[in-house]
Parts: structure tokens; C-alpha cells; sequence
């Protein structure tokens, strides 16, 4: 379940007559859905909002595990009664936003913050999520004032360092930036990842400053601390790629050509895929063909990944995925397409209608099997960038530990993951019919335009104009919510190229493990 915090400022007691309180009910119902019993769990979700209607966990606890098994109308439902119980409330408005936020939704939650802020009794944990809204958005002067205000009544938990070192850094207050990231640190032993994020943003700052030793140094800092808490997200992380990497080896031509078979009169949908490794480009390459106006993209949804997996296997946990994809009649793979569709046209806040829907997800490599049997017709285009800066990107950034972030703890780690993805790319690529195309980060910084084309092509779309202006959509229309989303909104810049050469000492380790793919993307 996504982490509970008390919305209220100073923990102020209730009103309305509310309490916020995790019940044993909501435990034994957690537990419940954890293990995959659904029905019981709804269940006690049921009772624990007619027996403690006033109690907000009772309706935040199902409504965020809805959400995370993209049950969004159950949801929503759920949200919509707890706002009609205590529409005054401020902090049932910020536990709205709160769940928004972790469903990667900023313009509702912006809107859900908005709206508790602007009630008495509103105060400043709403006043700092806002504000770390307002900064991903690039709308900083909006964030200073309300980190002024928190700040001004009494409010100084790191975060509020944190975000202010944050965007002192981006309007090039370069000494004042540091100096909040250093008391971020000094004052986050109770809340590790800050510290960490503020120990990656000096490695970044040092990093710009040609400070390579420092930026180490930083960096190192923050992944000692993460690798101390990595175990629970390490285990999850094996059992989930050696799964794919036994699909992978089990699944052949002759399957796949079985399976686009099967639903040979299923309606073709327009969807398509955008792969490859994080930090390959994928964000800036979305964000172009997005400003196409016959197509939508979603932004790493783990809709294939994680729900249709968890939904196929529930009952067949031990069985080989590739034996499970088999055994799947068409009913059923009829209806996760259409489930599939309505979850991405619930988290676009839009139907997706005629256009072609681009699913851009940079850690799915090893998913393309899986992605096969549901959506035969999928195009792919494989973004590729130097592995060696790659897996520096990987390892110079603070990603909150899951179970693909686990793997860039270290360059080495880093540099395995990188060989398994693109090595069963590289694989796959000679096995399926599909359409598909790979894409350099260097060429597209070098012409974006002829690379647009390309993966236009490859899609089926025609060329058009808008999207070589996709940085004025990006200003106006759209928040991007992906660790890049800062870069991705500067003009098109080449620095980013060949940065491992300044980092070759803490890169040698792994050098060896990259070299096939140096060779192979003709990087050598």
C-alpha cells in the first residue's frame, strides 16, 4: 500500500467528527488483497466503510488499492464517497491528491491540493506537495511562495530544503542550492530518500561544474544508502527478470506466428511501444512523436508488466509464463486488450479514439513476448544510446527504490541489467514480424527531424510539422512526470554525449559486459 502521512499540520486533531485510523479490519483486508483474494478483500473494505464511516483510512486504504490494480471507477467511487462525507475537510481533499500523486496523475492531484489549501485549516504538508507539483511543472515562483509560507509558520522538515535547493539550482543560485541540500542531509537520518535526492542533485550540480570526483563522491552516497535497504525490491527484482528471461528462451517464431494467428479476427488496435533502457532518450523521443496529432502516448504505465502479469498468473503461480500465455483462451485476452485501453484512456483524462496510442515504457525489453500475445499488431521502436552513458545515467540518478531502479545501485549491476535487456532485444528482434525501428539518442539530437520521420514511418504515420514544436505543447499542455522531465523541456543539447569519458575510472568495471553492445549499436 502506498505510505500513510497525517495531512494536517501540527497533527491537529480531527474535525467533522473524522478519524484517521489504520484499523485491524483494513490490516486483515490488506493482507487479504496482497494475496490475491480480491472478493474477501472488497468485502472487508465494504464493512470498514459501513461500521467506521467516519474513519478516513477506511475509504483512502481500497480506494489506493483499487488504483494500483487499475480499478479506477471502484476507485473513484470510493475517493467521491469519502469527499461527500466531509467536503470541508482539508485533509480528506489532500489524501485525494496524495493518491493522484502516486498514480502519477499531477493535474488532478494539483487540482486536489489546490482545493484543500484553499479550506481553513488547510496547512503545510498540502502548502509542499503543491509546491513539488508546482516545480515539476516548471512553475517555480509558484512553489517559492508556498515554500515561503510553510517555512513562515513553522514548517521545516527536510522536504522543504529539499525542493528549495531544487529550484535555487534551477534559477543558477548555485550556492544557495547547495547550502539546502546540505541540510537536507544533515537533518534526513529519519527520511533516507531525501537525503538521497539531495546527495544526487550535488552530484548532478557537481557533475555541470566538471567536478567529476565530487559528483562520485555525491552519487556514492546516495546509492550506499539505498543499497542498505534494498532487499525486499532485490528479491522481486530476480523473481520477476529470470520469469521474463524463461519466457524469453521459451518462447519461438513459431509461437509467436500461433499467437497473431489466434486473434486473427480480433479488431486491430493502433498501439505501438517505445523501449529500449531508461535513460536512452525515451522521453525526449515520446514527447516528439506526441505532438503528433494522430497519435497519443502514455507515460510508463505498468499496465503489461505488473497487472496483466499479476491477472494471467493469480491462479497458475508456479507455472512457466510462456505454458501460462498458451493456456490463455481469447476470451480472456479480448478482454485485457479492452481493459488495457480503458485504463490507459483513464490515466490520459481522454479517449484515445482513432490515434494510435504509443505505450512508452524503457525497461520493457523483456516484456515483448508477453506484450505479443495480447497485442499481435504492436509496432516497437527501440531507442539506443551509448551503453556507457547509459549506464552512467542510470547510476548518476536518485530513482526511488522498485524493482528496476534496484538493478543501478552500481555500475556494474547496471551494466548486467543493460547486457539482459538488450542482449533479449537483440534476440526477439530476429524472432517476430512486427514492424520496428531503432533509434540513436546521438542521431535524434543531431536531426530530429529525420528521426521523427523514421519512427513516423515505422508507425505508419505521415510526417507533420507539429512535431518539431513539441516544446511549446510541453509548456502549455503537458506535464511530464518522468525523471527527465526537466531536460526534456530545455532546448535540444548535445552535452549529454560521450559524458562516460569523464567517469571511465568508475565505469571500467563494467566495460567489459557493454563492449558486445558498443560494438553492435556501432559505438566503438
Amino acid at each position: 500500500m502506498a505510505k500513510r502521512i497525517n495531512p494536517q499540520a501540527g497533527r491537529r486533531p480531527p474535525t467533522d467528527g473524522l478519524v484517521d485510523v489504520a484499523t485491524p479490519r483494513l490490516r486483515a483486508a490488506c493482507q487479504l488483497w496482497q494475496r490475491g483474494r480480491r472478493s474477501d478483500a472488497t468485502a472487508l473494505f465494504a464493512e470498514a466503510m459501513r461500521l467506521e464511516p467516519n474513519n478516513v483510512q477506511s475509504y483512502i486504504v481500497p480506494a489506493r488499492a483499487y488504483g494500483e490494480r487499475f480499478q479506477f471507477d471502484r476507485m473513484e467511487e470510493t475517493l467521491q464517497q469519502l469527499v461527500r462525507r466531509a467536503p470541508r475537510h482539508p485533509g480528506v481533499h489532500h489524501y485525494v491528491g496524495e493518491t493522484y500523486a502516486g498514480l502519477k496523475l499531477p493535474d488532478r492531484a494539483v487540482r486536489s491540493y489546490r482545493r484543500a489549501s484553499d479550506l481553513p485549516g488547510a496547512g503545510p504538508p498540502t502548502w509542499m506537495e503543491l509546491a513539488a507539483l508546482y516545480e515539476r511543472a516548471h512553475r517555480l515562483d509558484e512553489a517559492e511562495e508556498l515554500i515561503e509560507r510553510a517555512v513562515h509558520a513553522g514548517y521545516d522538515l527536510p522536504l522543504v530544503w529539499l525542493i528549495r535547493g531544487r529550484i535555487a539550482r534551477r534559477q543558477k543560485r548555485l550556492e544557495a542550492a547547495e547550502d539546502s541540500f546540505r541540510t537536507v542531509i544533515e537533518r534526513g537520518g529519519s527520511h533516507p530518500d531525501w537525503a538521497c535526492e539531495a546527495w544526487a542533485e550535488l552530484a548532478l550540480m557537481r557533475d555541470a561544474a566538471e567536478n567529476y570526483e565530487g559528483a562520485i563522491e555525491a552519487i556514492e552516497a546516495c546509492k550506499r544508502s539505498q543499497r542498505a535497504r534494498e532487499g525486499a525490491h532485490w528479491a522481486i527484482s530476480q523473481k520477476g527478470a529470470e520469469a521474463m528471461q524463461q519466457l524469453h528462451n521459451a518462447v519461438s517464431r513459431d509461437d509467436l506466428r500461433r499467437w497473431r494467428d489466434q486473434l486473427a479476427e480480433a479488431r486491430p488496435m493502433r498501439t505501438a511501444l517505445l523501449t529500449g533502457f531508461p535513460r536512452s532518450g525515451t522521453t525526449l523521443l515520446e514527447q516528439v512523436l506526441d505532438a503528433h496529432p494522430d497519435l497519443v502516448s502514455s507515460e510508463e504505465r505498468d499496465f503489461i508488466g505488473n497487472e496483466l502479469v499479476r491477472t494471467v498468473t493469480l491462479y497458475r503461480p508456479n507455472k512457466p509464463l510462456d505454458e501460462v500465455l498458451n493456456e490463455l483462451d481469447v476470451a480472456q485476452i479480448h478482454a485485457e486488450r479492452q481493459r488495457y485501453i480503458e485504463a490507459m484512456e483513464y490515466l490520459l483524462g481522454k479517449p484515445i479514439g482513432g490515434r494510435l496510442h504509443l505505450d512508452k515504457n524503457p525497461a520493457y525489453n523483456l516484456t515483448i513476448p508477453l506484450v505479443l500475445r495480447f497485442f499481435p499488431e504492436m509496432r516497437f521502436i527501440v531507442a539506443v544510446r551509448d551503453p556507457r552513458d547509459v549506464v552512467l545515467s542510470c547510476y548518476l540518478r536518485y530513482l526511488p527504490l522498485n524493482a528496476v531502479s534496484v538493478r543501478f545501485l552500481d555500475v556494474t549491476r547496471t551494466a548486467e541489467r543493460y547486457a539482459c535487456d538488450m542482449g533479449a532485444w537483440l534476440r526477439l528482434r530476429e524472432k517476430i514480424d512486427s514492424r520496428w525501428v531503432q533509434v540513436r539518442y546521438e542521431d535524434t539530437v543531431a536531426d530530429v527531424a529525420a528521426e521523427a520521420r523514421r519512427a513516423l514511418e515505422t508507425l505508419g504515420l505521415p510526417w507533420d510539422d507539429r512535431v518539431l514544436d513539441y516544446r511549446r505543447r510541453l509548456s502549455e499542455e503537458k506535464t511530464v512526470t518522468s525523471p527527465s522531465y526537466e531536460a526534456v523541456a530545455q532546448p535540444i543539447y548535445t552535452k549529454a554525449i560521450g559524458r562516460w569519458r569523464h567517469y571511465e575510472r568508475i565505469l571500467e568495471p563494467a566495460l567489459e559486459t557493454l563492449e558486445p553492445f558498443i560494438r553492435e549499436f556501432g559505438y566503438n
